[in-house]
């Protein structure tokens, strides 16, 4: 793979992995303040999920389809190279992704009316996950055997 397709492919990882975070900040943010509103603002409010959710949902598709073929669309491919994409996809996988579906099933239950709040973990998770998957992404030349 040539320079310059790995530096195309690098940006627009990271463009969709923004896309992504800040898809799903915003969707546990709105989340957050569903259950404190009634009427015509809890319908307003469950639409603006829906439609946040989307955009989320299409940042996690690119980012993780060009994640993915970055670490196997070289050879040797990244998953033989040391252990840093190993640790780097278990956290994308359990504390990112896991959110992103506990958002997309509350988004769900609060269109249906069963409107609960989200656990505080769920932020402290999420964030801590956030940082450690951009610490591993950022340091991998760093980390790789």
């Amino acid at each position: 793979m040539s320079p310059s397709t790995l530096s195309w492919l690098n940006a627009i990882h990271v463009v969709g992995a923004i896309l992504w975070v800040a898809g799903l900040t915003a969707v546990l943010a709105l989340l957050s303040v569903h259950g404190k509103v009634d009427g015509v603002a809890r319908d307003t409010l469950t639409r603006a999920e829906r439609a946040v959710a989307m955009l989320m949902d299409l940042g996690a598709t690119v980012a993780i389809g060009v994640g993915l073929y970055r670490a196997l669309g070289v050879t040797p491919t990244e998953f033989g190279r040391g252990a840093w994409l190993h640790i780097k996809l278990t956290v994308v996988v359990v504390g990112i992704l896991s959110v992103h579906g506990l958002a997309r099933v509350k988004i769900k239950q609060f269109r249906e009316g069963r409107v609960r709040p989200l656990p505080p973990v769920v932020w402290v998770v999420f964030l801590a996950s956030v940082a450690a998957a951009a610490i591993l992404g950022a340091n991998i030349h760093l980390m790789r055997g």
